[in-house]
């Protein structure tokens, strides 16, 4: 962790830019893993209509950016649960098993490990992140671990929001620049949409995809940075609170009274139930979300850049957790009206939340992967990774890409 002169940096809300990580770290492997079953806007527009505040399939487009959702077979069967068999925009893929958490991330590591060439049995450390990881203890990390047949090594958990996954770029960075490992293997697993929140809260449920995505890093011989910050003042409006043991049978009743109200196309009772049961469901305030979250991100890009000294043009793409488009756009708005960036930032960012929605923790490995399958993605580029999550957590990884072992791996995985 380093401290640097606080005297260069212009006024920001949210970064904290002397207390950064300088380290010599290289990305060596990527993974990612989508589930095969794809939920349209259809299936949205049909709860809204149910609900009295009809929305179609095109104007949920409209608003959102988003199109389609990759989800697993179980999420599936519950949509159907919730919002009726014959609920349109439920499209079951060709291999519809059921998958966890931990299978996601296996695949995902399996594949980074072919991306780079490299056998599990040289992972030292794993480093893990989620946001709607339920299972207490083992952790998605330690079963990832035995899972891959590793010793009993370090196997951490990170769980939080969208930007555990620049915490956990930080971690591994402190890790190997502590030389208490080699290889490090950072997996994350997301499964948002059955796990945290109700599917009838379509406004919110309609935003978010599932799959894993998975990291391998060494140490290198090129200085990347990273930074990490969190504001509890900004906590309400994006939260969500683990339901305990005492919660289930309330939780039980309220989701049976939901079911009723939907059933009934009283939406306005609905949404009131909703609003009073926090626990067990995903609070958030769409409006602060969009106000506060670009802001948090654009910071951490433009602090990361200042420390390494990069002119924004060296700076070929700005990755960011795929939370929603108009976010994205509205992060490099920031950049260029408040910190004197180029226009020409605009066309630095990755968007890909259309086809995907938000992973959360997965999301940045999924636009990675997306940006080489355009062959965009070239030897040496430098790239910022921001994210921002609820809580408020914030951060950004800047790094330069050098090609993989195998990127066949990573867009042909078998």
């Amino acid at each position: 962790m380093s401290q640097g002169n606080t005297e260069q940096w212009p006024h920001y809300t949210y970064i904290v830019p002397q207390v950064y990580t300088k380290a010599r770290v290289r990305l060596i492997g990527l993974g990612t893993y989508a589930p095969s079953g794809t939920i349209t806007n259809e299936f949205f527009a049909y709860i809204s209509t149910r609900l009295g505040d009809p929305r179609s399939a095109d104007d949920l487009e409209r608003v959102t950016g988003l199109s389609t959702r990759h989800v697993r077979a179980s999420t599936m069967e519950l949509c159907r649960r919730m919002a009726g068999a014959d609920a349109p925009g439920l499209i079951d893929g060709p291999d519809a098993q059921d998958e966890t958490l931990v299978d996601m991330a296996v695949i995902a590591a399996r594949r980074a490990l072919a991306s780079a060439g490299r056998d599990a049995s040289e992972i030292d450390t794993v480093i893990g992140a989620s946001s709607s990881d339920n299972d207490a203890f083992p952790t998605v990390a330690g079963q990832v671990q035995m899972r891959l047949g590793l010793g009993p090594i370090r196997a951490t958990m990170l769980k939080g929001a969208c930007a555990c996954q620049t915490e956990a770029f930080q971690t591994c960075a402190e890790i190997l620049s502590a030389s208490s490992a080699k290889l490090v293997l950072m997996v994350t697993a997301e499964g948002l949409l059955p796990n945290i929140m109700n599917v009838l809260d379509w406004k919110t449920s309609s935003l978010f995809g599932e799959g894993a995505s998975a990291y391998l890093l060494e140490l290198g011989d090129e200085d990347t940075y990273v930074i990490n910050g969190s504001d509890a003042n900004q906590g309400p409006s994006l939260y969500y609170q683990t339901p305990l043991r005492k919660d289930v049978i309330e939780m039980a009743e309220v989701d049976l009274k939901m079911r009723q109200l939907y059933e009934s196309g009283k939406g306005e009772e609905l949404n009131k139930i909703l609003s009073m049961y926090h626990v067990g469901y995903t609070k958030m305030n769409g409006k602060d979300v969009f106000r506060e979250a670009p802001r948090a991100m654009a910071e951490s890009v433009d602090a990361l850049c200042r420390h390494a000294g990069l002119a924004h043009d060296a700076l070929s793409h700005i990755v960011p957790h795929q939370a929603n488009s108009r976010i994205t756009r509205r992060m490099g708005e920031l950049l260029i009206n408040d910190y004197g960036w180029p226009r020409s930032t605009m066309d630095k960012l990755v968007d890909n939340f259309r086809y995907y929605g938000n992973l959360s923790n997965a999301s940045i490995a999924t636009a990675l992967v997306e940006l080489l399958r355009q062959d965009r993605l070239r030897d040496g580029q430098w790239m910022a990774l921001p994210a921002v999550g609820g809580g408020m957590n914030y951060g950004c990884w800047l790094l330069r890409y050098h090609t993989l072992h195998d990127v066949d791996a990573v867009l042909n995985p078998r």
